[in-house]
């Protein structure tokens, strides 16, 4: 079982791609340098330093009036009552469909297991359904579509701290490739079941990021990161060892994310939502085996 969300290396050259962090690095050393020294000494027969300061004057007033207009419409778009209730309203209904989807959930759930336990009595009446019903109960731990128990391993992983009133950059937050690394690292040493903030991984899962914030089957998450793995006893062991631990552990040094990595006894994760068939038929009776 893995996840499809980790990129290969390029077949074609020996080293490794930039990370995503040396991306950001990157955009920020590019931007930080996007007027080139000698641009200002260009514009025929004037001197060089009369033409770098009047360069340097405009970029400044044009900077300063930029920021007063901003300042100016934040302020007034900020204490805006209409906008104030609007946003309000806007934040009570995204946590109103919060509750009522963990409600279904837990709906779903609980129909599952009626679901479950009458297929488990009609197919243990014979032999053959028995048989079957082994063979689905096997398929269902292994796809993560039954909630499981066991030994295991805890990975939580958070963004740097900051400074009040300030905000991280993005190379100070967890990524959705720090996400991958933990995740990836834990399948690679014997992991058999792994959820991030409860949702459980399968063969269709994606971790991805938009907007700002990761997604883990399509559902935005919030720090802290917690990525629970059910394996082996000595699983955090074994991850401590992986070149994803490694490369997470020099993330945290050189960026201030935070990486705790601790085994558990006893871990408790739910099973996947189930998706939508795409194709299905009627059988009859005794075409169930064929």
């Amino acid at each position: 079982m893995s996840t499809s969300t980790t990129r290969p290396p390029d077949p074609g050259t020996d080293q490794p791609g930039p990370s995503a962090r040396e991306r950001l690095n990157l955009i920020d050393q590019i931007t930080s340098t996007a007027v080139a020294s000698d641009y200002a000494e260009a514009g025929g027969g004037q001197p060089a330093g009369s033409r770098r300061q009047r360069v340097l004057v405009a970029a400044v007033a044009l900077g300063l009036a930029g920021f007063v207009l901003a300042l100016g419409l934040s302020a007034r778009v900020l204490n805006d009552p209409v906008v104030n209730e609007q946003r309000s309203a806007l934040i009570d209904r995204i946590v109103a469909a919060d509750d009522r989807n963990e409600a279904l959930i837990a709906e779903v759930d609980a129909a599952r297991q009626e679901l479950v336990q009458a297929r488990e009595d009609n197919l243990r009446v014979t032999l053959d359904g028995a048989l079957l019903a082994t063979q689905i109960e096997v398929l269902e731990l292994v796809t993560g579509y039954a909630p499981v128990e066991g030994p295991g391993a805890v990975v939580t992983l958070t963004d740097a701290p900051v400074k009040e009133g300030e905000e991280g950059t993005d190379v100070e937050k967890v990524l959705d490739s720090d996400v991958q690394r933990a995740v990836n690292g834990l399948w690679s040493v014997g992991a058999e079941a792994i959820a991030v903030n409860g949702q459980r991984l399968t063969a269709q899962s994606a971790i991805r990021s938009a907007a700002g914030a990761i997604l883990v089957n399509y559902r935005p998450l919030k720090p802290p990161y917690r990525v629970e793995a059910i394996g082996p006893p000595d699983l955090a062991d074994r991850f401590a060892a992986t070149p994803d631990a490694r490369e997470l552990a020099s993330v945290s040094t050189q960026f201030g994310i935070g990486l705790e990595t601790s085994s558990v006894d006893r871990l408790s994760l739910r099973s996947a939502t189930s998706p939508l068939p795409t194709d299905a038929e009627v059988v009859g009776p005794g075409e169930l085996t064929d």
